[in-house]
This record gives structure tokens, sequence and C-alpha cells, in this order.
């Protein structure tokens, strides 16, 4: 899906040359529009442990999860396979403290 514009709060599969995974789209969409990358979070589905930077998805997002907001990773847009759905306001919140928490902001 190269000609796919990401937009943030978004899931989507990509492949990174590992199979097809799910991100979460957390840059701007003004940077997501101009420039042929993108920034996201990965999407686990294996346990971990309560921290601040690990946010659970819920019943109101497409998939089942947490999202790992120290694993910021650059992607580019010919790697989307699929759009998912989007991710509710509410973990979007969350998402957005926990990439503060991450990255030791305010």
């Amino acid at each position: 899906m190269p000609d796919t514009i990401p937009v943030r709060g978004r899931i989507y599969m990509a492949d990174l040359g590992h199979g097809q995974k799910p991100w979460l789209v957390v840059s701007n969409n003004q940077r997501n529009r101009a420039l042929g990358n993108f920034l996201a979070l990965r999407i686990t589905t294996t346990p971990k442990p309560a921290m601040p930077t690990i946010v659970e998805l819920t019943s109101a997002d497409p998939l089942v999860g947490r999202a790992l907001c120290d694993d910021l990773t650059q992607l580019f847009r010919d790697e989307i396979v699929r759009d998912v759905g989007a991710a509710s306001p509410q973990t979007m919140a969350r998402v957005a403290a926990g990439i503060r928490a991450a990255l030791a902001l305010p």
C-alpha cells in the first residue's frame, strides 16, 4: 500500500522483513503527508510488566495487546500491508503519556 498516507492513531500491519506486525502511528499528520516515512509504536501480544511506557489496548481498540511506547520506530509507506483500524481517543491519550514517560518529558 505505498500510496497510503498514514494517519496518527491508526494501526497498520507492516512487514519490515520479519512477517506482518501491527504498528500504531504516532507521528503528526502534517509530517506523515510531507515525508515518505512515519513514526510508529510496535504492538505486541506478549505479556509485559506494568510500566508507564506500556499501554494496554482495550475493547474499544481494533486489536488486543500492548503498545510499546519505548519502541518508537521509523517506518516507510511501502512497508504498510493493510489498515487495521483506529485506536480509541482514550488509548491515544495513554500512549501520549507513555511516550512522555519513555523520553522523560514533563
